[in-house]
């Protein structure tokens, strides 16, 4: 993978698509979850989303690998920090991505009709989105601090 894409930094760019597409598979697992009709029409939908976000977490987590070593010498850095919580980002997106698929397949399987079943794989989906959830804001807010530091603007 390239340090740079068009001279920035290549985790620079690919992060947009991160910040955007985790929380949103992470609530359209969470839909699909709660409703089953929506499970119905947008289930594989969320599948893909989901499934898609993994290596897209992954690619984001080697590029930043790459600007950190790049850029990057101090041990207990906020750098250091963002870098130790994104490592761990991609269990979370997969895990949310596993829920969704089983959530789809407890569908079409005909589990639904087995509500104790549908209602375990629900409560798995609905847990695992909503740490995924506040992952990727400590993830966020780690990288915000290691980015921009102390920088408060005053109004």
């Amino acid at each position: 993978m390239p340090y740079t894409v068009f001279g920035l930094p290549t985790h620079i760019l690919i992060i947009h698509l991160t910040v955007v597409g985790i929380p949103l598979a992470c609530l359209a697992t969470l839909a699909i979850a709660i409703r089953p009709a929506w499970r119905r029409r947008f289930g594989y939908w969320t599948v893909g989303i989901a499934v898609v976000m993994v290596p897209v977490t992954y690619l984001t987590q080697l590029a930043g690998d790459q600007l950190y070593n790049h850029n990057f010498n101090y041990a207990n850095s906020p750098a250091a920090q963002h870098k130790a919580l994104g490592s761990t980002l991609v269990y979370f997106v997969a895990a949310v991505a596993v829920m969704a698929v089983a959530l789809v397949v407890a569908e079409k399987m005909g589990y639904a009709d087995h509500h104790a079943a549908m209602v375990v794989v629900a409560a798995l989906a609905i847990g695992a989105s909503a740490i995924c959830l506040v992952r990727v804001v400590q993830v966020g807010d780690s990288g915000a601090r290691a980015a921009w530091g102390s920088y408060v603007t005053n109004k």
